[in-house]
């Protein structure tokens, strides 16, 4: 059960108060190990520093006893030498029980030593406890007419000491600035986590949002990652919905194709069983066998289109002939005719081009049409030079053709701009004035060796 609590992974939204728990933890330890190594610090020098007094008081205390003076003998403002140790005041406590050569402060009965007093220190002092005076004491021997004698140099701790309120003072300004800094620090912690999750948890939001069409955004604060990451979803959600628009484009266009000759065959089938006559007979085989080929090459184009062919970088470059655009051209003149159109085309030069002759017929074949319904009388012209194909008529323009949803050609034009971008061709359409449409299918110029 604890371990399944402890590797439990959290919402980007409790990451900032986790953090906010990590750092208060290791904040708090990092300033009482501060708290505690500044005290003793202080503590220290201060210790060293009237020891060190006490020491070189040593020499003149036994150089003067030695010239016979009187016990106490006083050495500067606090400094007391003794030589007997009855002479002591019991304030100070039984100080024979310290050996020769000692030299540190005396706290609390007795007890020396550093960590005695830091472990034992109290913001507030407390009388009753301390029943012995606190003293520096230095402890050694001389020699005093032919006998060896102790020499016991004190120092009342309270004289050289910081007092009690002083401490008190310095303890809370230190206390108190380790808490400022703390918040300070929290609040830091708490603005860069909540900078650093805003981010993910509004991309988040976005994500489970039910909205469509939505743009996903971050505050504009945010580091540069996180725009980054935006952008790419962005960019991922266009590119899918452009595959969708594809695939749906795809069926109806199929559909569409695929429907006609096949009612073609179906028909010429079913009137060769109502004439025997040779000439009726070899009209209809040819309608049927026009009809195949047309589903043939239909059929190869979108199979192509499906299958997402890697490796075209990879295809030969074909040169594009005249008759194979007038076979492109030739089945489409019927119902160009019918509507009083005018097919033209201008060969110019021959480009190198890697597409087949599937695709290729599959590309003007719907450019082709799309400039045929959206015109009611006039000329259509396609242009073929070595570095794009184009495809002018003089019809209603393009905002009444382009759009045409009801328009199986027009669905078309989302086939026709997949495959462009398949060869990296590059596909426009726009109106010309007065009246018309232009197409242009743009292509790369092939170096010949």
């Amino acid at each position: 059960m604890l371990k399944r609590l402890l590797n439990r992974v959290p919402s980007a939204s409790k990451l900032p108060q986790r953090l906010m728990i990590y750092f208060s933890i290791i904040a708090l330890a990092i300033g009482l190990t501060l708290y505690i190594s500044m005290l003793s610090l202080m503590q220290w020098i201060e210790d060293e520093v009237n020891q060190h007094e006490l020491e070189v008081s040593a020499p003149f205390a036994i150089s003067l006893f030695q010239q016979g003076a009187k016990q106490p003998l006083k050495i500067g403002l606090y400094v007391e030498a003794y030589h007997s140790t009855e002479l002591i005041p019991e304030k100070y406590g039984d100080l024979s029980q310290f050996p020769n050569n000692f030299s540190g402060e005396v706290v609390d009965r007795g007890a020396t030593g550093l960590f005695h007093e830091v472990t034992n220190f109290k913001l507030f002092e407390d009388d009753a406890l301390n029943q012995h005076e606190e003293i520096f004491l230095y402890r050694s021997e001389f020699e005093l007419e032919g006998v060896m004698q102790p020499l016991y140099l004190i120092m009342p701790a309270e004289s050289v000491e910081l007092s009690h309120s002083e401490w008190q003072s310095i303890n809370l300004f230190v206390l108190s600035f380790i808490g400022v800094l703390f918040l300070l620090f929290g609040f830091a912690i708490h603005k860069l986590s909540r900078r650093l999750v805003e981010p993910v948890e509004q991309l988040s939001k976005q994500l489970k949002s039910p909205a469509t069409h939505k743009t996903f955004s971050v505050p504009p604060q945010s580091a540069a990652e996180f725009s980054e990451l935006a952008n790419s979803l962005n960019h991922y959600r266009q590119q899918n919905e452009m595959m969708i628009k594809q695939e749906q484009a795809f069926a109806r266009y199929a559909s569409h194709e695929l429907r006609t000759p096949i009612t073609v065959i179906s028909g010429a089938a079913k009137l060769q069983e109502q004439n025997d006559a040779a000439a009726f007979q070899a009209r209809q085989r040819d309608r049927i066998m026009r009809a195949a080929h047309d589903m043939q090459h239909t059929v190869d184009a979108l199979l192509g289109l499906v299958k997402q062919e890697k490796g075209t970088d990879n295809k030969q470059f074909r040169t594009l002939e005249k008759n194979e655009v007038e076979q492109i051209i030739a089945p489409l003149s019927h119902l160009a005719n019918s509507k009083q159109i005018t097919l033209e085309l201008d060969f110019r030069e021959p480009p190198l081009l890697k597409p087949s002759p599937a695709v290729l017929r599959m590309l003007l074949t719907n450019l082709i049409s799309n400039a045929i319904n959206a015109s009611d009388s006039g000329k259509i012209s396609i242009s073929i030079d070595k570095r794009a194909i184009g495809i002018t008529d003089t019809g209603r323009g393009l905002n009444s053709s382009e759009n045409d949803s009801n328009n199986g050609h027009g669905l078309g034009l989302l086939i026709v701009d997949s495959l462009c971008q398949r060869y990296q061709w590059q596909f426009s359409l726009e109106d010309i004035a007065p009246t018309g449409c232009r197409a242009r299918l743009s292509f790369p110029v092939a170096e010949t060796h």
